[in-house]
């Protein structure tokens, strides 16, 4: 993953959820590290479309009481979707100025997340859903506070403010992939083997 100078991968996704004891969660989520007083969190080793990773939070929060994916794509924006079990999830994105045109990528975001015009309702309003939300969180943010992270702020400040203010930590590095996991062990095994065979030899 690239990273920009403040450590933060400029292409990357992460998920972050609220533990809880017992859950059935997709790969790699039951692994990852602890980001925040009961909350753990983990880089993805893959960059997901957008409806992807809507989908991974709507599965998360089935098993979780709150999730929160985010998304930097790379191209000077990032996508968050904050969900709670049984409930419509609320999506932001940071780093864009609603009135100026924009295309691809950067428009399907800001149509997913129901931005129009100049963005000044929608911002009023996910301020007020996301700092309900961060209830769930272990820091509960005001709108006002919020609302600074969605103003024309550069995305990787954005993200990394928003998770403050929530007590959340950026998840750190991805969780190697199992079947990677597995090639190391049979690279070690054999590394071992070829020791003992090399040892009886000389004997």
């Amino acid at each position: 993953m690239a990273r920009n100078q403040g450590g933060m991968a400029t292409i990357a996704q992460w998920m972050a959820y609220r533990v809880e004891p017992g859950a059935m969660l997709k790969a790699p989520l039951p692994s990852a590290p602890e980001v925040g007083t009961g909350w753990r969190g983990v880089e993805l080793r893959r960059f997901h479309p957008l409806d992807q990773l809507d989908d991974l939070l709507r599965h998360t929060c089935t098993q979780v009481d709150a999730a929160i994916g985010l998304a930097a794509a790379g191209e000077g924006y990032a996508y968050v979707i904050a969900g709670v079990r049984e409930a419509e999830p609320i999506r932001a994105v940071l780093g864009v100025d609603p009135s100026r045109t924009h295309e691809g990528a950067v428009r399907d975001a800001l149509d997913r997340c129901g931005v129009t015009g100049r963005g000044l309702r929608w911002r009023k309003n996910t301020a007020k859903a996301l700092a309900a939300w961060s209830t769930h969180a272990p820091r509960t943010a005001g709108a006002d506070e919020v609302i600074a992270f969605l103003d024309d702020v550069p995305a990787s400040r954005a993200v990394v403010g928003l998770l403050d203010l929530f007590g959340l930590e950026l998840p750190g590095e991805p969780i190697p992939d199992p079947l990677d996991l597995q090639s190391v062990a049979r690279e070690q095994l054999d590394g071992a083997d070829a020791r003992r065979k090399r040892w009886f030899a000389r004997r």
